[in-house]
């Protein structure tokens, strides 16, 4: 959301257009000022999958190592 703006009446006067019928409508606001070009946008692609694979990994592994801890463990007792 935009700030309001003080000016010297000490009112708030909010930034957008007023309507003939007194209505108040608040510019669009763009999630990005970014660079949006296609290699960019392909680039923040390849990064998030990329975060999304390591995560991936980490979970596999842990759910890998905590499976040989159970045989391991499973093991011991039929011993």
């Amino acid at each position: 959301m935009l700030p309001a703006i003080i000016f010297d009446d000490k009112e708030e006067h909010s930034r957008g257009n007023e309507h003939s019928e007194g209505e108040i409508t608040q510019p669009k606001e763009s999630t990005s000022m970014g660079d949006r070009s296609p290699k960019s946008v392909q680039k923040q692609a390849s990064q998030k999958q990329s975060k999304t694979n390591d995560s991936d990994k980490k979970k596999q592994a842990l759910v890998t190592s905590q499976q040989a801890t159970k045989a391991k463990a499973a093991t011991a007792k039929k011993k």
